[in-house]
C-alpha cells in the first residue's frame, strides 16, 4: 500500500512541474546565453561550453539547481541530473533535451551499477524524509532500499563499490555514515562525523581504501573498508593548515592518489604513504571554493576544475592552465567525463 501512495504522489508531483509552474520557458536568445545555463557540454575537450537545457519547444531547465550527475556506463546518450527542488531529469540524447522522471527531491546521490548498467540507486527527500532508491531496470519504478528515521536531513553522499557492486556507502546531512554489503537489503552504522558529509570515493587500487568528505570540516579516511576511519585533514597543508574542504576526487587510472578542492586551491595525494602535495593552480583562482573537479579518465595529467564563475584546464598534470569565463550567477556542482569519448564533458550548475 506504501508503495503504491508513493508512486501516485510522485507522479502528481511531476504532473505540476511540467504544466509550466516550475519549469522555465524558452530562453530568448541574448548576447549572454550562457546566464540561464544549468548544464553545459563541451565538445572539444574543454575549450568550449555551450548550455543544453532544452525539455521541448516551450520548456527548459533554466531554473533547475543540480545537485549530481550520472552518465550510464553502457550509453553514455543517457544522462541523468538529481536535482535541488526539481527531482530527478534524464537525457536519452546526450543532454539535448531533458525529460524529467517521477522522483523525489534533493536529489544529491545518483550512481550507477558498475557490474549492471540496468541499476541505478538514487536519493531523495519524500514528504520531508531523506531515502535511498534502487531502479532494477531502465524505465521500471524505484524501490525505496533505506530511510532516515525523522525529517529534516538529507542523503547528502553516495558511493557504489566499483569491485563489489552489491557494497555501497552513504553519508547525510548530520554526519552518519552507513553501509551495505548486499546492494541495500540491509545496512550498518559506521561512524557520525563531525558536520555533513558530502563525498565518497573508493581507491582504484583497493576497495577497502576510502576517503569521506566532511563538508568544510575534514577529510576521513579509512583503510578496512570503513571499520575505522581516521581524520587526516592536517595531512592535507601542514604548512597553511587547511581544513576548508569543499570536493573530492579519486584518479580514474591510477590507484592511491586523490585531489582535494579547498577554500585555498586543490591539493593532490601521491601514492602510497601520507604524502600531499598542493596543485600549481592558478593563484586568484585559489581565493574561491574548489566545487567541482575532474580528472580524464584516459589520461591522468589532463584536470579540469571550477572556481566560481571560471573553469579551468591542464593538460600537463598542472603546470600550465586555460580557462573558460562563465557568464552566470550559479557555480558548477559536477563535472563529469564522457568515458566513450573523452572530448565530451558534462558539467551542472547551481546555486550556493
Amino acid at each position: 500500500m506504501l508503495k503504491k501512495i508513493f508512486l501516485t504522489t510522485v507522479l502528481v508531483f511531476a504532473t505540476f512541474l511540467f504544466s509550466g509552474c516550475t519549469l522555465s520557458s524558452p530562453v530568448k536568445t541574448s548576447s549572454n546565453p550562457m546566464a540561464n545555463a544549468t548544464v553545459l557540454k563541451s565538445v572539444d575537450s574543454g575549450a568550449t561550453w555551450q548550455p543544453k537545457i532544452k525539455v521541448d519547444a516551450t520548456k527548459t531547465i533554466a531554473g533547475v539547481d543540480v545537485l549530481s550527475m550520472a552518465i550510464d556506463p553502457v550509453d553514455p546518450n543517457i544522462i541523468y541530473l538529481g536535482t535541488q527542488a526539481n527531482g530527478l531529469f534524464v537525457s536519452k540524447d546526450g543532454a539535448e533535451t531533458w525529460t524529467q522522471s517521477a522522483f523525489p527531491e534533493k536529489v544529491y546521490g545518483l550512481v550507477f551499477d558498475p557490474s549492471n548498467h540496468e541499476v541505478m540507486y538514487a536519493s531523495g527527500v519524500f514528504s520531508g524524509r531523506a531515502k535511498i532508491f534502487k531502479r532494477l531496470n531502465e524505465g521500471e519504478q524505484w524501490k525505496e532500499i533505506y530511510t532516515e528515521p525523522a525529517d529534516g536531513t538529507v542523503i547528502s553522499a553516495l558511493a557504489i563499490d566499483a569491485v563489489n557492486s552489491q557494497i555501497l556507502f552513504a553519508g547525510t546531512s548530520e554526519g552518519v555514515i552507513v553501509k551495505t554489503t548486499d546492494g541495500g537489503t540491509t545496512w550498518t552504522n559506521l561512524k557520525k562525523a563531525e558536520g555533513p558529509v558530502t563525498g565518497i570515493v573508493f581507491d582504484r587500487a583497493s576497495d577497502n581504501h576510502i576517503f569521506f568528505l566532511v563538508f568544510q570540516l575534514a577529510l576521513l579516511e579509512t583503510k578496512d573498508g570503513g571499520k575505522t576511519l581516521e581524520n587526516i585533514t592536517p595531512k592535507i597543508d601542514a604548512t597553511h593548515r587547511t581544513t576548508s574542504v569543499y570536493s573530492l576526487l579519486a584518479d580514474p587510472n591510477a590507484g592511491g592518489i586523490f585531489y582535494v578542492g579547498t577554500g585555498s586551491g586543490i591539493f593532490r595525494k601521491n601514492g602510497a604513504g601520507d604524502l600531499w602535495s598542493q596543485v600549481n593552480t592558478i593563484e586568484s583562482s585559489r581565493a574561491f571554493a574548489i566545487r567541482a573537479i575532474a580528472i580524464n579518465p584516459a589520461n591522468s595529467k589532463e584536470i579540469i576544475y571550477a572556481s566560481s564563475q571560471a573553469i579551468y584546464k591542464s593538460s600537463d598534470g598542472g603546470n600550465t592552465w586555460a580557462t573558460f569565463q562563465l557568464d552566470t550567477a550559479k557555480e558548477i556542482s559536477v563535472l563529469k567525463y564522457d568515458k566513450s569519448d573523452v572530448a565530451k564533458i558534462y558539467a551542472g550548475l547551481r546555486k550556493f
